[in-house]
């Protein structure tokens, strides 16, 4: 694991995963540095494919996020994504499968892919999100 993901991790109260985690190891790892909420992806194993959902839903600090981890094409999975959970009014959805970092806010709903810290071609990220209270107080593209 890089060592800028560790340094996060070690920092963070809740760690959020996205999917494709592609080996077992991985969530044992993170779990070393705080409580873990995943979804599948369509690169993991079928060991943790039953052990994560599809789809997640979780109330934290305010907000009702959906987590998932997306299909098809990665071009316009940002709106895939917020119309498949459009009908639940989320205050924001995370999302991986295209490991590329999208952020932005449509129809008041935050829109977040923390990208990949494992993305081959050197456009590794993740995200550190910060919420307090009903209000996101931090939200840091981490470039490596």
């Amino acid at each position: 694991m890089p060592g800028r993901v560790v340094e996060a991790c070690a920092e963070s109260d809740l760690i959020l995963h996205c999917g494709d985690m592609v080996d077992r190891s991985v969530p044992r790892e993170l779990e070393r540095f705080a409580p873990v909420k995943a979804v599948h992806g369509n690169m993991d194993p079928r060991d943790l494919q039953e052990r994560y959902p599809e789809f997640l839903e979780l109330d934290l600090e305010g907000f009702r996020i959906f987590m998932t981890h997306g299909t098809g094409p990665r071009f316009g999975i940002e709106n895939r994504i917020h119309a498949r959970f459009a009908p639940q009014r989320p205050d924001m959805v995370i999302f991986g499968h295209s490991h590329v970092f999208h952020h932005d806010v449509r129809d008041g709903v935050i829109r977040l892919n923390p990208g990949s810290p494992a993305e081959p071609g050197g456009r590794r990220s993740f995200a550190v999100l910060t919420l307090e209270h009903g209000a996101v107080t931090g939200l840091e593209r981490v470039l490596f």
